[in-house]
């Protein structure tokens, strides 16, 4: 009977999932990215849980709202184990007090400059012109990306490399917190921690 016991396999052990809290400035379109993202990068193995959680668009009260949902999930012991926040240069008064709570309290601050949607735009194409806020809403629209401010149910997610790609390029230095040029956006760092990089 104990031979037998040998033998036998038990289960494999499957690693937990990643539980990223990601807090976003914008309801709408950063959400539905996170999510769909989510969805794309767990059918390639990846193992994250994404919380996107809206504020609104002020970048100080995004990373307090992001203190408060890790605060909470650690009281009831379901703790977070990277925290993200997603905003935009925009013309924020508060986005260097934002920065600054953010590495006090080690939370990763992802800034797009000038806004969320130059990520997006590299999705569809490789092009690093600055525009304005009304130009890039244009032109994501244009190229079918989003309609309004919901993003577009063909997104290209499987460009999402390329999106990287384009990022890095523009923006060498990129590093959480971090306002680099425009158009730039350190979403790739969001990229890495759902692969588990």
């Amino acid at each position: 009977m104990a031979g037998a016991q040998r033998g036998r396999r038990g289960r494999p052990h499957r690693q937990p999932a990643r539980r990223i809290l990601v807090v976003t400035e914008g309801t709408r379109t950063e959400p539905q990215y996170v999510e769909g993202l989510n969805r794309y990068m767990r059918s390639k193995g990846a193992t994250a849980i994404v919380k996107p959680v809206s504020v609104g668009k002020d970048p100080l009260k995004v990373v307090q709202k992001c203190v408060e949902k890790r605060n909470e999930a650690a009281q009831n012991d379901k703790g977070y184990d990277d925290c993200v926040c997603l905003v935009d240069v925009d013309e924020h008064q508060t986005l260097l007090a934002a920065i600054q709570l953010a590495e006090q309290e080690e939370i990763r601050l992802l800034i797009s400059n000038l806004k969320f949607e130059a990520w997006l735009r590299w999705h569809a194409e490789d092009k690093r012109s600055a525009l304005s806020s009304a130009q890039l809403d244009e032109l994501v629209t244009r190229l079918g990306l989003v309609k309004g401010k919901m993003l577009s149910q063909s997104f290209p997610f499987h460009q999402v490399h390329d999106a990287c790609k384009t990022a890095r390029a523009v923006d060498p230095e990129m590093r959480p917190g971090g306002k680099g040029p425009d158009p730039s956006s350190s979403m790739p760092i969001l990229v890495d921690l759902m692969q588990g990089v």
